[in-house]
């Protein structure tokens, strides 16, 4: 995989989270919060893999690290998408 390559991948992704979060707010409250931690921890997950040279996607893990995850959880669960820098 080259950079161009994971790019064009993480730009189909990033149209497919912006989609997504456009209609966050018109999902059931019941299943709002839930789908709203989901897109933060895959949007954070993109951004960092988007930051991370393709080669060494071959070779190493990319995560979202715990304490990042709580925030964004806890601000879903708060109806707050404060997380998002």
């Amino acid at each position: 995989m080259t950079d161009p390559e994971k790019n064009r991948l993480l730009d189909d992704i990033d149209a497919d989270l912006a989609a997504a979060g456009a209609v966050l707010p018109a999902l059931p409250a019941g299943s709002r919060r839930a789908v709203t931690a989901a897109h933060g921890l895959f949007s954070q997950l993109s951004s960092r893999l988007r930051a991370t040279p393709a080669e060494t996607l071959l070779r190493a893990r990319v995560r979202v690290p715990d304490g990042e995850k709580l925030v964004i959880a806890l601000s879903a669960a708060m109806g707050s998408a404060g997380w998002r820098r």
